[in-house]
């Protein structure tokens, strides 16, 4: 066996222990087998198919983004074609 140490925030701390609390099951358990899911998972998909759950922006960026989440401005033709199911296709 081999102990790991990791910080993590306390609103995930707060989710762990509820999770354990109600189902009965020692929290080591429960971070080992969370680690061999996401182990596996991401070995089975390609890296362009992995999406980081939390996204890192510098400052100028998150500006723009509430710029334009503020705006009237409707989505591109590109952003359109995507969402009616024509992007990536071989289809006209």
């Amino acid at each position: 066996m081999t102990q790991i140490s990791a910080t993590i925030s306390p609103a995930t701390r707060d989710r762990l222990e509820r999770y354990v609390r109600s189902r009965g099951l020692k929290k080591g358990f429960v971070i080992e087998q969370a680690l061999l899911h996401h182990l596996s998972t991401i070995a089975e998909l390609p890296d362009d198919a992995i999406i980081p759950p939390r996204l890192t922006i510098t400052p100028d960026a998150a500006e723009r983004l509430a710029e334009r989440l503020a705006s009237e401005e409707g989505p591109n033709e590109a952003l359109r074609a995507l969402f009616d199911g024509e992007f990536g296709t071989d289809e006209p």
